[in-house]
């Protein structure tokens, strides 16, 4: 198996948390014959354009899977393997967003229940920790439209767009697209990555959602 691990770095750094995952991940996926090359896609000023390219070489090169990872990240090598070894054709982890004002993490959902296969469908997820199969990079592809920039071709798979009104990220129109396919978005709630700004935030998304059910819960029965 074949693995594009997919970053863009901005700057053209990485954080060492983040060194230290990928040095491990490559450790026990070659233990398990998995190939993980990571690709860096450094000083592009416009990160859907990044996103883009890194599409491409997915395509280009018949990736078995990508998986987008944010330079910011810190994660358990586990997962990843996880990720590979699961059917679903896209897993994302969350991570706690970058404030100590309130417990927040990336993902969009209403419904947190938890499903047979032990993980939460979403209707939005972030590109800082995600996998996405072969077939669901092949198929969002394929529907984005093409465009040339200084005489090289993409596609905008990633792009920042207002639907009704509303402002979307680049991730936000990704995934988007990925449910209009027809794929479903599946968050891992044990997979919280540490997520690195001024300290590394850290959290654990299992048990906050479990706190949320017992306060709804709590809720009912007053």
């Amino acid at each position: 198996m074949k693995v594009l691990i997919a970053t863009p770095a901005h700057t053209g750094q990485l954080d060492v948390w983040y060194v230290n995952s990928l040095v491990n991940s490559v450790r026990i996926a070659q233990e398990m014959g998995i190939f993980l090359h990571p690709v860096f896609m450094s000083y592009d000023a416009l990160v859907q354009r990044a996103r883009n390219d890194l599409f491409k070489l997915a395509v280009e090169g018949n990736y078995d899977a990508m998986i987008f990872i944010d330079a910011d990240m810190e994660w358990n090598p586990e997962w990843i393997m996880e990720m590979l070894e699961r059917e679903e054709h896209v897993i994302g982890g969350t991570a706690r967003k970058k404030t100590d004002d309130e417990e927040l993490y990336v993902a969009k959902t209403r419904d947190l229940t938890i499903h047979d296969n032990g993980m939460i469908k979403c209707e939005g997820l972030g590109t800082g920790f995600v996998k996405l199969s072969k077939d669901a990079v092949h198929a969002v592809w394929d529907m984005s439209e093409p465009y040339t920039n200084n005489g090289k071709t993409g596609r905008m798979v990633c792009n920042v767009e207002i639907v009704d009104g509303e402002l979307y990220s680049e991730d936000t129109a990704m995934f988007r697209k990925l449910k209009d396919l027809g794929f479903d978005l599946w968050l891992a709630p044990h997979m919280t990555c540490g997520h690195v700004g001024t300290k590394k935030f850290v959290g654990d998304f299992d048990s906050y959602i479990k706190r949320i059910k017992e306060s709804a819960e709590d809720a009912i029965d007053a």
